[in-house]
This record gives structure tokens, sequence and C-alpha cells, in this order.
């Protein structure tokens, strides 16, 4: 053949050039292959959603450590919290006798049953953000390849003169990420049921992703109609991620705002102990039922502080992506972290908070069996630091 133009290398590059021609093309090459960069090139390097497995193994686990003996099923609660506590509220309510008991009680096991449930929902919140990423990018990534080979065939039918294409790409983006949520937040009878606030914000996040419906065609009868297509195939796969970070955004920012509005719920340094007196006569305790409460109260202290150190700090983003990908390069991970760093916070100061209300009873025992010369003032600086810590929520 003496008049010819080269076609593009095996990678794609070249072509346009030729022999016996009057001019090149390569220009027109470079503008086809810059319009197919512009609609493919931000879906390179997607996360493949691995990153995800570590946090959400430290939120399922902290969960579990909070949890009861009722704990969902896919988290396996050991419910020791739980044990230790029933033995307290048992041994404390038929033998001790003193007006010190009510407040007692009242924060050291009424409202730290309700702050462990609090926190222990609050992980599973972010269970669920992660679990729904973690199967989000591996089924994304699927669906990208799907959209483009789907437009690779075609281009193939286009060439050889065969009628125009007409292929349904179902995503499977969709059901991988309402199967994820579906299966931290409805399993069982779990812990997020036990909070009223979070019950609602997870079943609401729930029924937004899946509300999510989407497939897309890739079509056409021309090489630049298909191009067409496969730019609005991907872009429908787009909005479906983006719609789907939507729903679990919101999820975590409701959750993070739940939070905030009953902080006693969810912190045990921001409920004020009622009045504890010490000072009368009345009162009755056994040493032996003493060191119960007190063995079962330290049991409590390790497991709250080992759940405190499970958690940690907010990890790195997990999904980071190309900016025009769903939410951006972040995509959840700010509203994730936020909610992160105030469940650990909040867990970190309630364990301090039950650490002081242990020492004080201790100090109230050596009081009662005049142990110590100097104890009614260390119940009285105890007491003092509890206040401020009430008072500042810290």
């Amino acid at each position: 053949m003496l008049n010819f133009y080269n076609r593009p290398d095996a990678n794609g590059n070249g072509g346009g050039d030729g022999n016996g021609v009057s001019h090149s093309v390569a220009d027109g090459f470079d503008q086809i292959r810059a319009a197919i960069d512009n609609t493919v090139s931000k879906w390179l390097d997607l996360p493949d959603g691995t990153k995800c497995d570590e946090p959400r193994t430290d939120v399922k686990t902290t969960a579990a450590m909070l949890g009861d003996s009722d704990v969902r099923t896919s988290v396996e609660g050991s419910g020791e919290i739980a044990t230790s506590n029933e033995t307290i509220h048992e041994v404390v309510v038929n033998n001790f006798k003193g007006s010190f008991k009510s407040p007692f009680l009242d924060k050291y096991y009424t409202q730290l049953s309700e702050v462990t449930q609090g926190l222990g929902s609050g992980c599973v919140i972010l269970e669920a953000n992660y679990a729904a990423q973690r199967e989000m990018w591996p089924a994304a990534r699927e669906d990208v390849a799907a959209i483009c080979a789907s437009a690779h065939s075609a281009w193939s039918q286009r060439a050889g003169e065969a009628a125009a294409a007409n292929t349904r790409v179902l995503l499977s983006v969709v059901g991988a990420v309402a199967g994820a949520v579906a299966s931290v937040v409805t399993a069982g009878t779990g812990t997020v049921a036990t909070v009223a606030a979070l019950s609602t914000v997870a079943a609401a996040a729930n029924s937004a992703v899946e509300a999510i419906s989407a497939d897309t065609d890739v079509t056409g009868g021309s090489y630049g109609e298909i191009l067409n297509s496969l730019d609005a195939a991907l872009e429908t796969l787009n909005t479906t991620i983006r719609e789907q970070e939507e729903a679990l955004e919101t999820m975590l920012t409701d959750t993070s705002s739940a939070m905030d509005d009953d902080l006693e719920s969810f912190d045990l340094s921001a409920f004020t102990l009622g009045e504890y007196s010490t000072d009368e006569g009345n009162i009755d305790m056994d040493r032996s039922d003493t060191e119960i409460v007190s063995n079962n109260m330290a049991h409590i202290e390790d497991v709250l502080a080992a759940a405190s150190t499970t958690l940690g700090s907010p990890p790195l983003n997990p999904t980071y992506r190309n900016a025009d990908i769903g939410l951006g390069s972040s995509g959840t991970h700010t509203a994730a972290r936020g909610l992160y760093s105030l469940v650990s916070q909040s867990l970190e100061n309630t364990t301090s908070a039950y650490k002081l209300g242990h020492e004080l009873f201790d100090a109230t025992v050596e009081d009662f069996f005049e142990t110590e010369a100097e104890i009614k003032k260390t119940i009285t600086d105890l007491l003092a630091e509890e206040a401020l810590s009430s008072e500042s929520g810290t």
C-alpha cells in the first residue's frame, strides 16, 4: 500500500502520520485519546477497600467489649462489664446501708450502663461505615471494568460494521453497600437498638442505601455516540457512589449530633454525681461485701481501659481516591473521623470518671472502717475532683 496512515502502537500511543499522504492526522488521534482519558482517568487507582479492615476490626472489638450479653450476633460481646455491674448492684442494694448508696448506684451502675450502651452503639455506627466502604470499592472497580468492557465491545462491533451496540450494566456497587450496612445495623437485637436516638439514625441510613437503585446502558451507532455513552455510564456510577456516601455521611454526622446533644448518655464524666454523704451514723457494710464491689469495679475499670486502648485514634483516610469520585478524595472520612474522635474521647473520659468512682468507693469504705486518719480529706478531694470533671464534661 503506497498511501497509508500509521495506527497507534500496542500501548495506544502514536499514530496519525503516514506515507504518501498530504497531511498528518496525529492531532486528531491525540484528541480522541484526550477525550477517552478525560472520561476514564479519574477512575484509575480506585481504593480496594482493604484499608477499612483495621479500623472496622477496632470499632467492632470495642463495641463487643462495651456490649452486654444481648449484643448482636455479628459482634462477639463478652458481657464482662454487664456481669460485674450486676454483681455490684446486687451487693450494694442488698447488703449496704447509707445515703451514699443512691448517688453511687445512680452514676456508677445505672448511668454507666447507659453510657457503655451508647458508646457501643457509636462504634456500631462506625463499623457500618467501614463495612460499607470495604464492600463499595471492590464492587465499584468491577462496575468500572464492566462499563469499559462494554464500550470496548461496542467499538469493536462498530469497527466490524455491526449493528449499534446496546449493553445493560447492572451496578453491583448498589447491592454491595446496602448489604454491608444492613448486616451491621440490623443484625439481631444489637447494641444500636438499645439507644433510641442512634437506632433511629441507623434505621434511616439502612433505608437510604436500600432505596438507591441504578443500572446503566452502553450504546451507540457511531464511535462518538459510544464515547458519550461511556461517559454517561460512568457518571451514573459516580452518582450512585456519591448518593451512597451521602447516606453514610449523614449517618455519621447525625450520630455525632445526637451524642453532642446528650453527652451524659455517652460520657460518664459529664454526668453529675448526686449528693454523696458519708457523715451519717447509719452506714453499714461488711468488709467481705466491700471487697466484692471493689474487685468488680476494678474489673470494669480494666475492661474500659482496654476498650479505650483498642479504639485508639481515628485512622488515616482509608478510601482516598480522585477528588471527582463520590464525595471527593476524603469521601466519608471527615465525618467518620469526627465521630471516631468523639467516641474515643468520651470513652477515655468515661474510663477516668469510673476510676475516680472506684477510688471514691474505696475511700468511703476505709472511712467507715476508720483505717486511715486522713481518709475524710481524701473523700473531700475526690468529690471535688468529680464535681470539677462533671462541670467540664472531661
